[in-house]
């Protein structure tokens, strides 16, 4: 279990499921490529609105949080792959949270 979690929480707009999971599948490959060393789940809602999803990405070091966020903000590529996913998303429903371990 990573001591730092990012969270990307949002709702697939309708029809857009096969291609959102597509999309993040390509992102966290480009991801994995460039060592961002990170543990990754997606998650869907089985209560509430069934399209909610959560891209949890799991760091064990802040310098591996911060790595991923500095490949967020300089890599067009990845921005590219980002905008995908987003685009998969109903607008305005996506919400970033960033978490640290305590216990």
């Amino acid at each position: 279990m990573g001591l730092y979690r990012r969270v990307l929480s949002g709702q697939i707009a309708p029809g857009q499921h096969a291609k959102f999971l597509a999309a993040v599948e390509e992102a966290l490959d480009y991801q994995a490529q460039r060592g961002i060393a990170a543990q990754y789940a997606v998650w869907d809602s089985v209560t509430g609105p069934t399209t909610a999803v959560e891209i949890v990405s799991e760091f064990d070091a802040l310098e591996e949080l911060e790595q991923f966020e500095e490949l967020v903000a300089q890599d067009q590529l990845f921005a590219e792959l980002r905008g995908k996913v987003m685009q998969a998303l109903i607008p305005g429903s996506a919400t970033v949270n960033l978490y640290r371990r305590l216990v």
